[in-house]
């Protein structure tokens, strides 16, 4: 590394610049030259003495050119054409080398991330498959749970309590309430009715009673006793009194 540097240091292009028609070196014993030299935007460089008046090269006799003063500090792009090419290669090695490191650098952090996510990936494909297998298992659950919740609010809720989806009251079945499960009507009758004995039946052979009405007893007539009730009857009937005052005669 050493030596390459000393050839690179050791070696000056400007050594060898010179007048492109005369071939008068501008590099000088004595340090500078002795005329003016110019650079062309051809790429030729020209001496003072064949300087053409015209502003054109007179290497390549091109017409309308530009012209700048040779020296040894002069900016870019034309300071790159008097670089020594090892100099050159050298620094474009190092800008390569430099750019090349970034991108792999770059390259492996993505990989690694890569296969990371993919590690990842694979786990989370298992533990689907997984819960997957449980799915029709977790409906059933979930359709017992609802199940349950109905039965929960029909037998905690009363009709007055427990509305439907337009707002209203509904009447649930009084025996999801009813403490012995008997089912009973919409509208409970508040008074019971008693209920009776079985009807006796007297056997055959038994003697009949004999049912007698008060006013027969006082009476031994029976027409007579037909006629008082009849008009009994005649006089308790709704309006026969009216009936009687607007009678004709």
């Amino acid at each position: 590394m050493s030596h390459a540097s000393t050839s690179t240091r050791e070696f000056d292009f400007w050594e060898f610049v010179n007048c492109s028609r005369c071939h008068l070196p501008f590099a000088a014993e004595a340090g500078a030259p002795s005329v003016p030299f110019w650079l062309t935007e051809c790429g030729h460089v020209i001496c003072n003495n064949h300087l053409n008046a015209d502003q054109s090269c007179a290497q390549c006799e091109e017409r309308g050119i530009q012209l700048m003063p040779l020296q040894q500090d002069m900016e870019l792009p034309m300071s790159d054409w008097f670089r020594s090419a090892p100099s050159a290669l050298d620094s474009i090695a190092f800008s390569t080398r430099f750019q090349m490191d970034t991108l792999a650098s770059l390259v492996r952090h993505y990989k690694k991330k890569y296969s990371h996510q993919r590690l990842i990936l694979e786990r989370l494909k298992g533990e689907y498959k997984n819960l997957k297998r449980y799915h029709p298992t977790v409906e059933d659950l979930q359709a017992e749970n609802e199940q349950i919740r109905r039965y929960a609010e029909y037998g905690q809720g009363t009709s007055s309590d427990i509305r439907n989806d337009n707002g209203k009251r509904r009447m649930l079945d009084s025996h999801y309430s009813h403490p012995d499960g008997a089912r009973n009507s919409s509208s409970p009758r508040s008074i019971v009715t008693p209920v009776g004995p079985d009807r006796l039946t007297l056997p055959p052979d038994h003697q009949q009673p004999t049912f007698t009405s008060r006013r027969a007893s006082h009476s031994d007539d029976p027409s007579q006793a037909f006629q008082d009730q009849s008009g009994r009857q005649q006089r308790d009937r709704p309006g026969s009194r009216r009936f009687a005052q607007y009678a004709p005669c």
